[in-house]
């Protein structure tokens, strides 16, 4: 079994495909008025149109994407204008990540594993 797809509903449609598609460094699609589509290494990221706005759980993580180097990304859309809460930080478990909010609020975590010994 793989992950396919992730479907993303919102009320800003064309903000928020903009921002994924800046954001995740690809190209969006649109399939129709309804429906954009950006692939991450086989995942269709699609943003669909909803009349209602959810509430985001502050809580919870989100996306995650997996990077070779958070650092470079961190400064790749602090440069495009994207705000993040926090630089990078390495945590105990030898991950190194920082975190961003979509247009909606959802949460977007950018994680490296870093490699024994390597010092962040």
């Amino acid at each position: 079994m793989r992950l396919s797809c992730v479907n993303i509903a919102t009320v800003n449609q064309i903000k928020m495909k903009d921002f994924y598609s800046l954001v995740l460094n690809a190209p969006c699609y649109e399939r129709n008025p309804y429906r954009y589509e950006i692939n991450v290494d086989n995942v269709q990221i699609v943003i669909t149109h909803t009349e209602t706005k959810t509430p985001v759980n502050p809580d919870c993580c989100g996306l995650e994407f997996y990077v070779d180097d958070v650092d470079a990304e961190y400064t790749r859309l602090l440069d495009a204008g994207i705000r993040t809460e926090n630089p990078p930080e390495t945590l105990p478990w030898n991950c190194r990540y920082f975190a961003v909010k979509d247009p909606d609020g959802n949460n977007l975590d950018f994680v490296q594993i870093m490699d024994d010994g390597q010092q962040a």
